[in-house]
């Protein structure tokens, strides 16, 4: 069977402010594959089943995008836009201001 494309894209953090975009079945079927068995739990085999499913043309392409996001977001793996790097090193920045205001004599 051909791939099967999605109807919209999903964008996922791979690492260390890395991004991967799936837009297939190919490419979710792969993804799960590399993802580590000490990982892997109900919601992983709900992803599997779907892809597996929607190959079988029981589920669509996007029903099987679905679980997924579902995937996805339960393993904290969703891209939010923005860079992971970034925001600790912002968190950083506003936590050192902080202390150094809260410990500045008052005049």
């Amino acid at each position: 069977m051909n791939d099967m494309p999605f109807h919209a894209p999903l964008t996922i953090a791979v690492g260390a402010g890395f991004k991967r975009e799936i837009a297939s079945l190919a490419e979710m079927q792969n993804f799960l594959k590399e993802w580590p068995a000490a990982r892997r739990g109900p919601i992983y085999a709900t992803a599997i089943r779907a892809c597996e499913a929607a190959r079988a043309g029981h589920l669509t392409a996007d029903q099987a995008r679905r679980a997924f996001m579902g995937f996805a977001e339960a393993a904290g793996i969703v891209w939010t836009g923005v860079d992971p790097v970034t925001a600790l090193r912002q968190a950083k920045t506003r936590s050192v201001r902080s202390r150094a205001e809260r410990n500045r004599p008052v005049p």
